[in-house]
């Protein structure tokens, strides 16, 4: 049975272990925690930005240029002259992201001149605008555009739950008039002009029937810097104030980022970022495909090992250290999670979700310090009831507070170690008690035997009888004293019966007569008519008296007086023992009750002997005044002696 609470507690530790892996695992999966996750992924994107790469540059038909040029939209003549310029610059490749998909019916030769300009290019993309998401219907520009373009590529945005842009998908799904298609993105088709051989580009040149829709989709790594790419105004560019020779090698992305004309979206970068352009997303999604490492976000096989294994480490913390050391060891595992989040995205691109771990974390230790604390305060109350119910005076006096439950229990507990502490120290004492006071009169005995055998005693002492009387009396006397002590606080009496006081002290003075004749003291009692009737033991209240007169005739002078008082007050009887005797030390007087505690009055004062006790006597009825709900109290008369007053509840 002692090992039933531990085996307990693990059991609740595998309980909480379990139902916290499987939260942990399911809130892992996609779809979850999406907010958090990504408010984590900003930061560690934000920190691991890479200044632009100078092999974008923008085009952007900005105010200056619609104030220069006029009213939106302009003739295509112009996009025309435009692209020459650049053409002209051998650029890798150009990406125009007009949607082009009406007939110019004012200038319908501007259409015949932009097809041809982009076929003489054949480094043009145009863009492919689905409606409605996947699978659905996609806007194309015309055909005839859209044959001179060297690739078609797709710009749908897809909003977080939060409304902004982080990611892109490489392949999107939409249906024209030929069927379903499979169309890249348009930054995938850009870098596919120029190298029409890497892996990508390889699916433009399948049959469309042949392809497979790819679900996964890649995050855009946005760029450092504002603005992060160099740019050009379109009425610099078509006025020939920007050299050919500046698009030399580079992606060059023509698009609108004027007030009213510009698509926008929300992105998650700096405030100054808050809202961008169509372009320049496009910009920002092209220059993460150029780096050594582009973001994409983990696969759910990584998400779910990694917060698996940080939360089932976090476990095993809690349950093998110290509440300190948990607390650090799972807040070294939540910084652990950060760390390997953020060298994933640095070294491989790859951008886990650790949220689901770190909420683990958070939960496992508040969650098993409240089961051990649980745990802890049930042993306590378990253990304190277990020790109350195997003697009602082992914890005597422990306090109930308001307050803080955990707090009440240690106060507890801090009591009973005390009590327990001086039950210890009196057990010590008690054992000093027998090793020595007890074993006393009997070794004075056997050597007065021993002397008088070898005829070594005085011949004008006492008869060998009297001395052998004398001393088997005093430890017979001890010896009982004793066992009625111990007897009492380990097992108090419950019998309670109507008792009459003023017989009790009729008995216990005919008990004491003997000794105080012996000695020459009288006992002054006069009975009252009334009677005094209180609740309890009759005979541990009787030996309370013979214990409380005994102490006074063996430290009263002899030819003295012992005056015995019965009164009634406030609901209580008093009993009052006066001796005439040298009183008490001041010093003594707080430790008058307390087991082995010696009290000598002075050898010759007053002409009463020199007297010593152990203080068993005096503690015996301390014990058993308490347990009747009563007290007792000594005191120096100012006249000289001392008194004794017993209170117990009336009946």
């Amino acid at each position: 049975m002692k090992h039933a609470p531990h085996q307990a507690l693990w059991l609740q530790w595998l309980l909480l272990a379990v139902a916290l892996l499987a939260l942990v695992g399911g809130l892992s999966q996609p779809g979850q925690l999406q907010q958090s996750n990504a408010w984590l992924q900003d930061r560690i994107t934000r920190s691991q930005a890479r200044p632009a790469t100078p092999e974008v540059v923008l085009v952007l038909a900005d105010d200056r240029s619609i104030a220069s040029i006029g009213r939106w939209p302009w003739r295509r003549a112009l996009h025309a002259q435009v692209l020459r310029h650049i053409s002209a610059g051998q650029p890798q490749s150009i990406g125009l992201d007009f949607l082009l998909t009406e007939e110019d019916l004012d200038y319908p030769e501007d259409d015949l001149l932009l097809a041809h300009t982009m076929a003489a290019s054949g480094r043009v993309v145009l863009p492919v605008v689905p409606i409605g998401g996947a699978g659905q219907e996609a806007l194309l520009p015309l055909p005839l555009l859209a044959q001179a373009a060297a690739a078609l590529g797709h710009t749908a945005i897809e909003p977080d739950s939060d409304g902004s842009v982080r990611r892109f998908h490489p392949w999107q799904q939409a249906t024209t008039a030929a069927g379903g298609m499979l169309w890249p993105h348009f930054t995938i088709a850009m870098q596919c002009v120029e190298h029409p051989q890497q892996a990508p580009c390889q699916r433009l040149q399948r049959p469309p029937e042949a392809q497979a829709l790819p679900l996964a989709s890649s995050l855009i790594g946005f760029a450092s810097r504002h603005p992060p790419f160099t740019r050009y105004a379109y009425i610099d560019v078509l006025q020939g104030r920007i050299p050919s020779g500046a698009f030399r090698n580079k992606h060059v992305l023509i698009g609108s980022n004027a007030t009213g004309v510009a698509t926008t979206a929300a992105t998650p970068g700096a405030p100054e970022q808050a809202m961008m352009s169509n372009v320049e997303l496009l910009a920002h999604t092209l220059h993460s495909q150029l780096q050594p490492h582009a973001l994409h976000p983990a696969s759910t096989s990584s998400n779910v090992a990694l917060n698996l294994a940080l939360v089932g480490a976090g476990l095993l913390a809690v349950l093998l250290l110290s509440p300190s050391s948990a607390l650090v060891a799972c807040a070294a595992l939540a910084v652990l999670a950060l760390g390997i989040t953020w060298a994933s995205a640095s070294l491989w691109g790859s951008v886990l979700q650790p949220m689901a771990a770190l909420l683990g974390l958070a939960m496992a230790y508040p969650l098993w310090s409240w089961r051990r604390q649980t745990a802890a305060l049930g042993f306590f109350q378990a253990e304190l009831r277990a020790l109350q119910q195997q003697s009602s005076t082992l914890l005597p006096g422990i306090p109930r507070r308001r307050g803080d439950f955990l707090q009440q229990h240690i106060v507890q507990v801090q009591h009973a170690l005390q009590h327990l502490q001086h039950l210890q120290a009196q057990r010590e004492q008690a054992m000093r008690f027998i090793s020595h006071d007890i074993r006393a009169p009997i070794s004075t005995l056997l050597t007065e035997i021993d002397l008088e055998r070898h005829g070594l005693l005085p011949a004008d002492g006492p008869p060998l009888r009297e001395r052998i009387e004398r001393h088997a009396h005093s430890a017979l006397r001890l010896a009982d004293d004793f066992v009625h002590l111990a007897r009492t606080l380990e097992q108090p009496s419950t019998r309670r019966e109507r008792v009459e006081l003023g017989l009790l002290i009729d008995q216990a003075q005919d008990d004491m007569w003997a000794s105080a004749t012996r000695r020459n003291i009288q006992l002054l009692w006069l009975a009252q008519e009334q009677e005094a009737l209180v609740r309890g033991d009759p005979s541990q209240l009787r030996r309370v008296l013979v214990n409380v007169l005994s102490n006074a005739i063996k430290y009263s002078p002899q030819g003295s007086t012992i005056d015995l008082q019965l009164s009634y007050c406030e609901g209580h009887w008093c009993i009052a023992i006066l001796d005439q005797g040298p009183g008490m030390d001041a010093q003594a007087l707080p430790h008058l009750f307390t087991p082995f505690v010696r009290q000598k009055c002075h050898e010759g004062e007053g002409g009463h002997e020199a007297v010593a006790g152990i203080g068993l006597g005096l503690a015996y009825v301390q014990a058993v005044v308490v347990q009747h709900g009563g007290q007792v109290q000594a005191a120096n008369r100012p006249e000289g002696g001392a008194v004794f007053t017993i209170t117990l509840p009336a009946a």
